[in-house]
């Protein structure tokens, strides 16, 4: 009971740190480090409880990822924030779902990608029609209106999308389809 009461809590921790870096991400396409950090701990205490035997492969999956993905990052097609994010979330599964897990966060980075790039066109579109309204902001508080015309000048400029969007969906999928496969069984190791 005790173990059941740990991963919940474990991982609603995990879930509030996905989703704040994924709202700063999309805000201000930077994921904070201290929520990245929450997540490492957050995936090391779950592998020290549930697997302590595997955590070594964890660590070096993690660790590979980092290095491979840094890589990518040196030369601009990935940013650094991103790179951690996903070295961290790697922590918070068995080894044999790292696998599903990358799989998971690319193919929601595709859908991502899909919206952006539609996005993209329409915005382009619009903007070839009509010039773009200023967005008021006052008194150092960004209002929505502000964050749109913002996301809009990103689009059309082909900037980088918020990909913690992609790592968090990842994410919950996993973790979604593992609670699916438990509900019908009376004991779930959440």
């Amino acid at each position: 009971m005790f173990l059941q009461g740990f991963h919940a809590l474990v991982w609603m921790v995990v879930l509030a740190a996905l989703l704040i870096s994924a709202w700063t991400d999309l805000k201000d396409r930077i994921i904070p480090n201290q929520y990245v950090g929450v997540v490492a701990i957050s995936g090391l205490l779950i592998s020290l409880v549930a697997r302590p035997e595997q955590i070594w492969i964890s660590l070096i999956a993690a660790l590979s990822l980092l290095i491979g993905l840094g890589v990518l990052a040196h030369f601009g097609f990935i940013g650094g924030g991103d790179v951690k994010l996903i070295g961290a979330v790697v922590l918070l599964f068995p080894p044999d779902q790292i696998g599903r897990l990358l799989i998971s966060i690319v193919l929601a980075g595709g859908l991502l990608s899909i919206g952006y790039l539609a996005a993209r066109y329409i915005v382009r579109r619009r903007l070839a029609r009509r010039p773009a309204p200023c967005a008021a902001t006052g008194s150092g508080v960004r209002s929505s209106a502000g964050w749109f015309f913002d996301e809009r000048a990103r689009i059309v400029a082909g900037g980088p999308m918020p990909y913690a969007l992609a790592i968090t969906a990842g994410v919950m999928v996993l973790k979604a389809g593992e609670v699916w496969k438990c509900l019908p069984v009376s004991f779930c190791s959440f």
